[in-house]
């Protein structure tokens, strides 16, 4: 599940928007506040911030945003079970200040927090060192408890299929126009990086399911190519798609010289080669232990 955490000085404006979300947003569990007003809340939280003047940054806030099979399928309820556990695991407690709101209006729902890190006695409860990793980790601590899919697992299948995709369309791509609309038509945008030294220096794969052009979002959807794999890299992508486009041109010269034989064979044992030099690029380079033992026993013998 995609999250995020931080600690930081805020105004009514960030409760407030957490209460509005386009009209849309349900305030489903708040903690130690006696208005369900936005503003009257913020000013019931700053009265106890105010008790220990150490800590600028009061106020702790974030949002989890389940996959959206997961939250499709994921009650109010349990969203809000999972989030209380994530935020006890970090060191909220039973004396802070909190308001949590679902947010719909987009087609991943997901749910907002605002926590108050001084707790009613005054005293900090909130480490805010590292505080975005320790909540990430504290969130698939408590999927896995409440058996759920974490985004690292989660990204992990993505990964996995987009790579199986992405070599797919590189069996018949001549061009990077020709990729992008291959993995187009299997539901994918494919975003090129370039420069003015090497041309095509990179590319970004993402689920056309996974973009969201309703809300801002805090970080960039998919993946890198170097994030799916490290065994194929943007230099091995323009050979096979060289490649391609020489053995296409190959096959067309040669259905306009069929007279000669010669051109024939040398045509067939050209296209030959670049296949296979297509397909070894496509090929994992990972060697088991019992083939490179086998390779030194034929070497000794």
């Amino acid at each position: 599940m995609n999250n995020s955490a931080t600690t930081r000085r805020i105004s009514k404006i960030a409760l407030e928007y957490n209460g509005n979300d386009k009209g849309k947003a349900e305030m489903v569990f708040s903690q130690n506040l006696l208005n369900d007003n936005p503003e009257k809340q913020f000013l019931e939280m700053k009265t106890i911030a105010d008790r220990n003047s150490n800590v600028k940054k009061w106020a702790f806030t974030g949002y989890i945003s389940p996959e959206k099979s997961i939250g499709d399928q994921l009650s109010n309820e349990e969203l809000v079970k999972l989030t209380l556990k994530a935020l006890k695991k970090v060191g909220v407690t039973e004396q802070n200040q909190i308001r949590l709101d679902i947010h719909s209006s987009t087609k991943q729902k997901h749910i907002h927090f605002v926590v108050n890190r001084i707790a009613i006695q005054g005293n900090n409860t909130i480490k805010a060192h590292k505080i975005g990793d320790n909540f990430g980790k504290a969130v698939r601590e408590v999927c896995k408890e409440m058996n759920l899919k974490t985004d690292v697992e989660i990204g992990i299948e993505k990964k996995k299929q987009m790579l199986n995709d992405l070599k797919f369309c590189l069996k018949t791509a001549e061009n990077f126009d020709e990729l992008i609309q291959k993995m187009h038509q299997l539901n994918y945008r494919v975003t090129l990086s370039e420069n003015i030294k090497v041309g095509v220096s990179g590319m970004r794969i993402v689920r056309n399911e996974d973009i969201n052009n309703e809300t801002q979002r805090q970080y960039k959807p998919g993946y890198k190519l170097s994030e799916i794999t490290t065994k194929l890299k943007i230099v091995d992508i323009k050979n096979i798609l060289d490649a391609n486009h020489e053995r296409e041109s190959l096959k067309s010269e040669f259905s306009q010289n069929s007279d000669s034989q010669s051109f024939e064979n040398n045509a067939t044992t050209f296209l030959s080669e670049i296949g296979k030099f297509a397909e070894n690029l496509l090929k994992p380079t990972f060697t088991t232990p019992d083939d490179e033992l086998l390779k030194k026993k034929r070497r000794k013998f």
